[in-house]
Order: structure tokens, then sequence, then C-alpha cells
């Protein structure tokens, strides 16, 4: 069966150790071929742990401060608020109390003289699009 197989050009097994053979490398073997054991991993430490807390929280702080922004150029885009909402993962009252929060403090200019982050008129068509939106949700 062999012979068979080298003449349908297939390799055998008995050609794939001549191979590695041919190619002047020893045949390599793994930590478990060779019955050496491998470590378990260590148990999570507290330091460990409170890393992972502290990277959670400054994921999701850095989330809420993002959506908003988000949310107001897919709108000014000319997004459906409910669609810049569901894309949150929020309801479009929860949207728009977030987005509300970070309006409000970019619609006031930080210093004498320098103007405002957000405009007057984005902030009445961003508003604007979440009451519509809300409304829409009234009515269903």
């Amino acid at each position: 069966m062999t012979d068979d197989a080298e003449s349908r050009g297939l390799a055998t097994s008995t050609g794939a150790a001549v191979d590695d053979e041919l190619d002047g490398a020893p045949q390599r073997r793994g930590p478990l071929e060779r019955g050496v054991p491998l470590p378990r991993p260590a148990p999570p430490t507290v330091s460990a742990t409170l890393h992972r807390l502290s990277s959670m929280a400054s994921l999701r702080a850095w989330e809420q401060r993002s959506t908003p922004a988000l949310m107001h150029q897919a709108i000014l885009d000319g997004v459906n608020a409910r669609h810049a909402a569901e894309a949150a993962h929020l309801s479009v009252a929860e949207a728009h109390v977030r987005w509300g929060a970070w309006a409000a403090q970019r619609l006031a200019p930080q210093y004498p003289g320098i103007a405002a982050e957000l405009s007057v008129q984005q902030f009445l068509s961003v508003h604007a699009a979440f009451a519509t939106a809300l409304a829409g949700e009234d009515q269903r």
C-alpha cells in the first residue's frame, strides 16, 4: 500500500521523517513531548485585580466623556437621534441627558474673550433632533 501512495505522489509517514533528515535540521519536540511539565499560571493577585478594576473604570470614564461628543457629531451629520442613542446602547432620554450635560459645558466660553466650543445653532439643532425623537417615542 505504501508503494501505491508513493506512485500517486502522496506523502507517507516514512517520507516525512526522511524529509526532516534531508533538511539537516533535527526534529524539534515541545516541552510536553519531552516530559517537562508546564508551569501553572499564578492566581490573580490583589494588585492585578485592582489594576483590572482601575483599567475598567478608566475605560468607563472615557466612554462617558466620548459618547456625547460622538452622538453630537453623528446627529449633525444627519443621523436620527434615536439611532445615535441606540448605537450608544442608551435610551433616547438617557442620551439626551448625557448630551445635554456635555453640551452645557461647551456652550459657555471657558475663558473671557475666547469663543465657546459649541455654537448656539449646533446646540439647538441637536436638541431639536432629540426632542423630535423623544416625541416619536411618546406616540408609540
